[in-house]
């Protein structure tokens, strides 16, 4: 079976940032102006290590799912596969296990991935800004520094030089509840279904420390789980599976003066059932 199955779309905010306020779109480049706002990286990759969906889930409550009862896995991998999110590209997820889920009706889709992210990228500016970390000119781009107030380089386009930035995401930043490591994220501006988030250890625990690392109570994973606006029903008609991976607002660029700073933010799967 392809990876195809009913439509669930994931929408995650990676970081701390609060999940019902977002920048404008940044303008064509070269950018203009000083005022925050988002983009799409010209590199953004996740790790996957499974996917799925799921009934009789309580996604209000604070507590980790429990994936093993509530969910059908349709592709899992215990190494994690590297997904290269590409708007308007095509890849396969190649390796681990496919499985074909249940006929039945399900209410929410899931999605586990390591809870650090790489970014890499580069912009043009209308005027010379600073790097957070060093230089001043019309480009600036990522210097491989993990993000932080230091992951920016600026000067000549000829100088660029974008090298990967590591992202942890050791919190999620909710108001409500007032909670690093579950998050709700209602309401989408963009009318994507309802998503909740959860950080966990590598034992599959809900986390207790702002910290990644794959010790006991630090930050591993992140399990997002979407409740569907109307359930998706599998039947024995149901052929395949379709995963889209997208960043259209992957890239926010904060700005303090003139000075630029890169912050990660969210990406989607949207999957579709043939």
């Amino acid at each position: 079976m392809n990876k195809k199955l009913s439509q669930f779309i994931f929408f995650i905010l990676l970081g701390f940032l609060s999940p019902s306020i977002y920048a404008a779109a940044c303008s064509a480049e070269p950018i203009t102006g000083t005022d925050d706002c988002y983009t799409t990286p010209d590199y953004y990759t996740i790790t996957l290590f499974e996917m799925g969906l799921c009934q009789n889930i309580d996604e209000q409550s604070t507590s980790v799912p429990d994936i093993a009862t509530s969910c059908q896995t349709t592709y899992s991998n215990s190494s994690g596969i590297d997904i290269v999110v590409e708007n308007n590209i095509s890849s396969d997820i190649s390796g681990g296990t496919e499985t074909r889920p249940a006929n039945g009706t399900y209410t929410h889709g899931y999605i586990k991935v390591d809870a650090r992210v790489v970014l890499k990228t580069s912009q043009t500016f209308a005027a010379n800004r600073s790097g957070s970390n060093t230089g001043t000119g019309t480009t600036c781009w990522t210097n491989g520094t993990a993000a932080g107030g230091s992951s920016v380089d600026c000067g000549t386009s000829a100088a660029a030089n974008p090298q990967n930035m590591n992202v942890d995401i050791i919190a999620l930043g909710c108001s409500t509840p007032s909670d690093n490591f579950y998050c709700r994220y209602e309401g989408d501006a963009e009318g994507l279904d309802d998503t909740y988030a959860w950080l966990v250890d590598s034992d599959g625990t809900k986390s207790t420390t702002i910290d990644y690392s794959s010790d006991t109570g630090d930050v591993k994973y992140l399990i997002g789980i979407a409740k569907f606006s109307s359930s998706k029903t599998v039947t024995d008609a149901t052929t395949a599976m379709e995963a889209q991976f997208r960043v259209t607002r992957g890239l926010k660029i904060d700005f303090t003066g003139t000075t630029v700073n890169y912050n990660i933010q969210e990406f989607k799967v949207l999957t579709t059932v043939y």
